[in-house]
């Protein structure tokens, strides 16, 4: 932050009502939360322990917003959740065609991974989510198949492993794995699934893109583990994509909290997704069931 008057601004109000502000709560806690030396503010320890509260606070008011919202008369907002690689499973195309027949809605998409999503079904932070199946607990979630994938690996053309058609998790044992910079789902599946194979996966990073995992494959960096459409939407001339045996399936699905009524424009965001894809209403099968 460095000053009052910088964050006056971000704020979009007067230095001095920010002072005055921050005055009267130093004085209402009985504790000072700035410590105003040198030039510039920094928060005390009673101000950092502040805005630990202050954070739960703010996420508390937007669950709460967000529980309101289907209340308000003529409301219809809908918020929903994304994995960053929805485009490859043709999502936004359905979106399009959801705001093209329900124009009264007021719908808006954040992408968060698959880890990130299922707390935030949880916290009510979104109505819906797009996310991978085995990232959700039955007990708090409910979800619907929308499309089914599986994981395959992925290797350069001169790798010790091209020429074989399929390969099983003990052929990878000794390889390096190319994974993106960011915890995703499918690196949790990489480590339960080698863990359970007996050996602790060894990694190597990339930046957060599914491109970036395909350029350090064909550079000889590792070997990769990613979803089959993933791959058919981003083929890289100097890989070749190898069957993993047993299979490892999974599901992209459409979430919800099962603590939380759906509102009127979520529902009908459901019934408009079944009805376009085909799918069942019913929860899909996690890996490992």
């Amino acid at each position: 932050m460095g000053s009052f008057t910088a964050a006056a601004d971000e704020l979009f109000v007067s230095q001095s009502a920010l002072s005055k502000q921050i005055l009267a709560l130093e004085k209402e806690l009985g504790v000072q939360l700035f410590d105003r030396g040198n030039r510039r503010i920094a928060l005390t320890e009673a101000g950092r322990a502040l805005q630990a509260h202050a954070v739960k606070i703010d996420q508390a008011h937007t669950s709460m917003v967000a529980d309101l919202e289907g209340y308000r008369p003529g409301a219809e907002a809908l918020s929903i959740g994304a994995i960053p690689v929805i485009t490859h499973y043709g999502i936004p195309n359905y979106i399009a065609a959801f705001r093209e027949a329900h124009p009264a809605v007021r719908l808006t998409v954040e992408k968060r991974e698959a880890a990130e999503l299922a707390p935030a079904l949880s916290d009510h932070l979104c109505d819906l989510a797009f996310t991978r199946a085995h990232c959700l607990s039955r007990d708090r979630h409910a979800w619907m198949n929308v499309f089914p994938d599986r994981l395959i690996v992925v290797v350069s053309l001169d790798h010790r492993l091209a020429s074989r058609p399929v390969v099983s998790l003990q052929d990878l044992k000794d390889e390096t794995f190319v994974v993106l910079d960011r915890y995703t789902a499918v690196d949790q599946i990489l480590e339960e699934v080698c863990r359970g194979a007996g050996f602790e996966p060894r990694t190597v990073h990339a930046p957060l893109r599914s491109e970036s995992i395909l350029a350090g494959v064909a550079a000889n960096m590792g070997v990769g583990l990613m979803m089959d459409r993933i791959f058919e939407f981003s083929r890289h001339p100097g890989i070749v994509a190898l069957e993993l045996v047993p299979a490892i399936e999974t599901w992209l699905v459409l979430a919800h909290a099962k603590d939380r009524a759906l509102s009127a424009p979520a529902r009908a965001f459901v019934e408009f997704i079944s009805a376009a894809i085909g799918a069942g209403a019913s929860a899909g099968p996690r890996r490992g069931d």
